[in-house]
């Protein structure tokens, strides 16, 4: 747990603050009550992500960002943790960027952020792979398309900036 968060689990463990089901609606939480929420390796886990991203638009500052890690779907342990109910893709985030070709499908009306980065594989990547890695992140979709079962890149990254909307009841 970084200093100065409010952990979220389920259960009571250490570093824990508030006891919540992140499947259960709406979230203990004041609107626009925090400046960052970072999601590491916890959305891949829940049942409604559609639902969860728009609580977390909810509770956001105006301008609050939304820090994302997740297995990328090439990962093998995507597969092999049997409590993961969704595998993320480079675009799975888009559905909530406005101006992104997923975008128009309208899963969501209440959360719309900016994309402020994305990045496929390790954080940072090591010097000998710098040039693969750099090649991945310039071209996901055809990296996804193509090459992510043979290169599999583990996991993906995103940095996601509200934007405002209006407020639906």
């Amino acid at each position: 747990k970084k200093s100065g968060a409010v952990g979220v689990d389920i259960l009571p463990l250490p570093g824990v603050d508030v006891v919540h089901n992140l499947n259960s609606f709406p979230y203990p939480f004041a609107d626009e009550e925090f400046d960052l929420v970072v999601a590491e390796h916890i959305l891949e886990h829940l049942e409604d992500v559609v639902g969860v991203v728009e609580e977390i638009h909810r509770i956001l500052k105006p301008g609050g960002k939304l820090e994302i890690s997740c297995p990328h779907f090439s990962s093998a342990d995507t597969f092999t943790d049997i409590t993961h109910k969704h595998f993320i893709t480079s675009r799975s985030f888009d559905y909530f960027v406005p101006g992104a070709d997923l975008f128009k499908y309208g899963y969501s009306q209440r959360a719309k952020f900016k994309i402020i980065c994305k990045e496929l594989g390790p954080r940072p990547w090591p010097l000998i792979l710098k040039p693969l890695g750099y090649l991945i992140n310039r071209f996901p979709i055809f990296y996804e398309r193509r090459f992510a079962m043979i290169f599999p890149v583990g996991v993906i990254y995103i940095l996601l900036g509200k934007l405002a909307t209006e407020k639906i009841n």
